[in-house]
């Protein structure tokens, strides 16, 4: 937004009063046959004209609202219109004076904005009072037998005897709606100068020299905890017989996921019968596949085996024995003689692994 704004939505209000001025406002037509009657209502005249369709002769009088005879209603209507629109004139020329002003940093830009919503008000005084009165004014006008007009904008067949039907037809015309547009472009520049300010003139003096302020160091990185949280990424439960009892996953897997996850349930299976065979075996194991870690926890030949793919392992042990303990307790007969059916549960007791790990302390005996 900046005071250019103002003078540009003048500049196009301009234009549309421009256009507005040699548009009528509001028009009366009865045909009778191939013959036309019409009365326009424009901003400074009314014209009066006759058309026959027949024979192409027409006849043209324009009348100024002071001389309009046997109209005062319409007269006294349409000047009335015609010093709110001058108005508007008066309200555009001191906009753009206050708009070159606010561009010239001499004044703020609501006053031109002001000004734009003056001849906002005024021009949505004009159509509304159109609507309001032209009915009741309109009663200068011929009736032909018909009744008085009661609407804005209408149409009515009068039947008359001996002859061919009047079809009579008024409402707005042309101008009537560029003056509406002209209440949206007063509206659109007021919105765009408010707002806008005078801006001072900068002033430098020569000897003067700018100081400028180094900016602040940033602030210290954090230290790097000495041990990662580590981040498990694949759960397995095997059985004492090296069968797989439950399998849970950080993460969505693909189909090639789901083949290489079938390959390390194959390994560590055999990996399970093999080394917690024996009576002296280390209830805790930790292999490396390739890329992959796996730490194992036993407890009563239940496994439980974890895949690491980056932090340290040293804390992941308390939390597997942690859940043994709770695997046991809670499905102690099932495990015994599990034969693959489902273990109700099994996915919550196995999903505080990805949640902050907290063991409570022994059991008081």
């Amino acid at each position: 937004m900046s005071a250019w704004s103002g003078i540009a939505v003048v500049a196009v209000a301009f234009a549309v009063v421009a256009l507005a001025v040699g548009q009528p406002l509001w028009e009366w037509h009865v045909t009778d046959g191939p013959q036309t009657e019409t009365w326009s209502y424009g901003l400074f005249t009314a014209t009066h004209t006759v058309a026959n369709e027949t024979t192409g002769a027409s006849t043209v009088d324009t009348f100024s609202y002071p001389s309009l005879t046997g109209q005062s209603r319409m007269a006294s209507l349409f000047l009335s219109v015609q010093y709110a629109f001058l108005g508007m004139v008066a309200a555009l020329i001191a906009a753009a004076a206050l708009s070159v002003g606010t561009l010239r940093r001499k004044l703020r830009g609501a006053f031109a904005a002001g000004a734009l919503v003056a001849g906002c008000l005024l021009a949505l005084y004009v159509p509304l009072f159109l609507v309001l009165d032209v009915a009741d004014a309109a009663a200068d006008l011929p009736r032909f037998g018909g009744p008085a007009l009661s609407s804005f904008e209408g149409q009515m067949t009068l039947p008359q005897t001996g002859g061919p039907s009047l079809i009579l037809l008024w409402g707005p015309a042309l101008g009537w709606y560029l003056i509406l547009v002209l209440a949206l472009v007063f509206a659109f520049g007021a919105t765009e100068i408010w707002s806008v300010r005078p801006t001072p003139k900068r002033t430098t003096t020569p000897t003067a020299r700018a100081r400028t302020t180094p900016p602040p160091p940033p602030p210290p990185e954090p230290p790097a905890p000495e041990h990662p949280e580590p981040v498990l990424e694949e759960v397995f439960v095997i059985g004492s017989n090296g069968l797989l009892i439950k399998h849970m996953s950080r993460t969505l897997m693909t189909d090639k996921d789901r083949d290489v996850v079938g390959g390390m349930i194959s390994v560590l299976s055999n990996f399970v019968r093999e080394a917690f065979s024996e009576r002296d075996g280390n209830d805790v194991q930790e292999i490396t596949l390739g890329d992959h870690r796996f730490i194992l926890c036993n407890e009563r030949g239940v496994v439980v085996a974890v895949l690491v793919t980056r932090g340290a392992t040293e804390d992941i042990v308390p939390r597997l024995r942690h859940l043994l303990t709770c695997l046991i307790d809670r499905y102690e007969a099932k495990l015994d003689r599990w034969g693959g059916e489902p273990l109700d549960g099994i996915e919550d007791e196995i999903a505080v692994l990805w949640q902050p790990f907290f063991l409570p302390p022994p059991p008081v005996d």
